[in-house]
């Protein structure tokens, strides 16, 4: 899409579909595209994670901290763009599951 990166791009579209989606699954798209050799958890945060700290801050997208999903999206938390700078936000582990949503401005964008 034209003006985003790469980063970008490859967290804003699988939210198009206006459902919000956990970023474990969005790094899981990632690597199903993934040619050669699986990338591991730092060199994913290091190609999604400043396109979600970008969309945040831009407010493209909305991320909330939730302690399981599924959950009503009103339950969640709201985060920080700063919160999104940690590799261990994009696997699936024990603990707070952090998912993002396309905002009205994101889907103006697309």
């Amino acid at each position: 899409m034209e003006g985003l990166t790469d980063g970008e791009y490859l967290v804003l579209a699988p939210l198009e579909a206006g459902e919000p989606r956990p970023l474990f699954e969005i790094a899981d798209d990632f690597v199903r595209c993934v040619v050669g050799t699986l990338p591991t958890i730092e060199q994913i945060a290091a190609v999604l994670g400043p396109g979600a700290v970008s969309m945040a801050a831009h407010r493209l997208i909305e991320v909330r901290r939730f302690q399981f999903w599924p959950m009503p999206w009103p339950d969640g938390v709201p985060t920080t763009p700063a919160d999104l700078g940690t590799a261990a936000i994009w696997s699936e582990h024990d603990g707070d599951c952090l998912v993002a949503r396309i905002t009205e401005a994101g889907l103006r964008w697309l």
